[in-house]
């Protein structure tokens, strides 16, 4: 049962909430939509439906009861392996959570991503439900909203300001390669997608002092599509990371096919060996702090290979 269940259902799965206790010390608060949404002074059993929202939990020090399957893969997200404590229930796949599953949680706060209407509706007969983010916004300003929500405004501060150290940090770091161009690329079963300048990864490489190339400046959160082998230049630039979702697969076989193209080897940053694999899960997908710090340490790892050829500037 999913939250694509008819009201009639939904209705009657939800008439047993009369009996759930009601939240004593309470707040209200907007979320990304301009909604009001009352919240509990101090949540107990919060439920995560989006991956940037589970990654600033966890962040911030909470532990939720429950959170979603990554963007395109059949477990929470990858780049989070090894940090998820034990006892979070998975309730479902972004956008389709287990009404039941959710419902037998007994939540006191749900965290979303932009839902539709109807969706907000049943979930708030659960919990209050705050949406989070609206889509092309910087991860820091989903982050200290979550953070409201939670009630650890002061946490989040003081991850920001770490986050704007390591960012200085890499800049340093990077000195010789401020304004250099990267490419970032999601391989998909039907073939490459670059993603476009507002994706979360996009954002996290301009703080850096990097640039997306003339050719991917396609506004929005999400990437192009798939393009054709006859297409693969647009995939170029001074560096270049590709990435899949899951790791095994048709996309995963798509790619590997592709490499043995000429198209794809006379590609400049395939040749100069400034390249490299990535976790698709956190470089093409949405990500909160632990996934913006990975995304610069992958980024010094990619400029500082010892084999790639020095970029060559006007």
């Amino acid at each position: 049962m999913t939250l694509k269940t008819s009201w009639s259902l939904a209705a009657a799965l939800l008439a047993g909430l009369l009996a759930l206790p009601a939240q004593a010390d309470a707040r209200q608060m907007t979320d990304a939509l301009g909604n009001t949404v009352t919240v509990p002074d101090a949540p107990k059993r919060v439920i995560t439906l989006s991956e940037i929202d589970l990654d600033t939990a966890l962040t911030l020090g909470v532990t939720p009861v429950g959170t979603i399957n990554g963007r395109g893969q059949a477990a929470p997200p990858r780049y989070l392996d090894g940090k998820l404590p034990a006892g979070i229930e998975v309730v479902g796949d972004i956008d389709n959570p287990n009404l039941e599953t959710l419902l037998e949680l007994q939540p006191d706060l749900i965290l979303t991503g932009p839902v539709k209407p109807e969706q907000l509706a049943i979930l708030n007969e659960i919990a209050p439900t705050v949406i989070t983010f609206n889509w092309a916004r910087p991860w820091q300003e989903s982050m200290q909203r979550t953070a409201q929500a939670l009630n650890r405004e002061a946490e989040a501060k003081a991850v920001l300001e770490r986050y704007r150290a390591r960012v200085e940090e890499a800049r340093q770091r990077l000195a010789a390669h401020q304004g250099e161009t990267l490419s970032i690329v999601r391989w998909n079963p039907k073939g490459p997608s670059y993603m476009f300048k507002d994706a979360f990864a996009s954002t996290v490489a301009e703080d850096v002092g990097l640039r997306r190339p003339a050719h991917q400046q396609d506004p929005g959160h999400t990437h192009s599509m798939a393009l054709s082998l006859e297409s693969l230049e647009l995939l170029d630039a001074d560096w270049l990371v590709i990435g899949t979702l899951a790791t095994s697969g048709e996309a995963v076989e798509a790619m590997h096919q592709a490499e043995q193209t000429p198209a794809f080897r006379q590609l400049s940053a395939i040749q100069a060996k400034r390249f490299g694999a990535v976790d698709g899960s956190l470089w093409t997908s949405l990500g909160g702090p632990m996934a913006a710090l990975q995304v610069i340490e992958d980024i010094e790892g990619l400029l500082g290979k010892a084999d790639a050829e020095l970029v060559v500037k006007d």
